[in-house]
């Protein structure tokens, strides 16, 4: 069991129910809170309610997404929101194709460097698997260098990069 102020390696991968609703709303705001000095376009946490699971479920329903969350005892430990239907239309200099993408990934603070993280990531890449896909992507803060390691570590290269340069 826990020691240490660990939780236990035992928790279960499962795909999301509206009873979750709470417990995934209190997460989003945790990665507000962590996100919010890593740049500065975020909303207040406390701004964060069921309006964003909703437009997360729009998100699902477009894309053929689900939402994935990780549990121990009744109580979420985080969540993952995997899209395997995103579409480039084939505009400009590209060709069109279809790739998976995680949307959305949180681990609690309290259960992070645990595995969670990983395993939701492979959950994601089941989901993306059997729709077909072959190219599986996430985005991240690039100041954020604890999920950038563990994405690397999970296999993940850098794609594009996006820079921003604040003029004030």
């Amino acid at each position: 069991m826990a020691r240490r102020g660990r939780i236990t390696r035992r928790f279960t991968i499962r795909q999301y129910r509206d009873s979750d609703e709470a417990q995934v709303v209190e997460l989003v705001r945790e990665l507000q809170a962590f996100e919010s000095p890593l740049y500065k376009w975020g909303k207040p946490p406390e701004d964060i309610g069921p309006w964003y699971l909703a437009e997360t479920k729009k998100w699902c329903v477009k894309n053929e997404g689900v939402i994935l969350v990780a549990e121990h005892a009744k109580s979420l430990l985080g969540y993952a929101t995997i899209l395997t239907k995103c579409e480039s239309d084939g505009t400009s200099d590209e060709i069109a194709y279809t790739y998976a993408h995680v949307a959305d990934l949180v681990v609690t603070k309290s259960a992070r460097r645990q595995g969670i993280g990983k395993a939701l990531l492979k959950a994601c890449e089941k989901e993306a698997r059997a729709k077909g896909r072959k190219i599986f992507r996430i985005g991240v803060l690039s100041r954020n260098g604890g999920a950038m390691a563990t994405y690397h570590d999970f296999g993940f290269a850098p794609y594009h990069q996006t820079l921003e340069k604040i003029l004030e």
